[in-house]
């Protein structure tokens, strides 16, 4: 027998959840269940999450909520912290086809 003591693992094992389909329209949900399945994918607690960035765990709860309340700037802490980015893209055709610009003369 080792006299090497066994290290017990204290509190929770962390659960994968599944990624959300991200070719659909954003949503503030849709973000929530994207970090919640990143974090739970590295099996990272809310507590290695938190203290790691310095916010609160209720605030990364919130996050994984999608409480739309929750200043961008930790939203975009955790995501970064997570490997995660945003893309942004323009639904608007307008802005897709320059041969439609407006004139100077046409604002009024």
């Amino acid at each position: 027998m080792s006299d090497t003591p066994v290290k017990k693992t204290l509190g929770r094992v962390v659960k994968s959840t599944e990624m959300p389909d991200l070719s659909k329209p954003f949503s503030p949900m849709q973000l929530a269940k994207t970090i919640t399945a990143k974090r739970t994918g590295m099996k990272l607690t809310l507590v290695d999450v938190s203290q790691a960035l310095n916010i609160s765990k209720p605030t990364l709860i919130k996050i994984e909520k999608g409480d739309v309340n929750v200043q961008l700037f930790n939203v975009l802490k955790v995501m970064e912290y997570l490997g995660l980015s945003f893309s942004l893209v323009s639904d608007d055709a307008s802005h897709h086809n320059s041969n439609d610009e407006v004139s100077d003369e046409q604002w009024y």
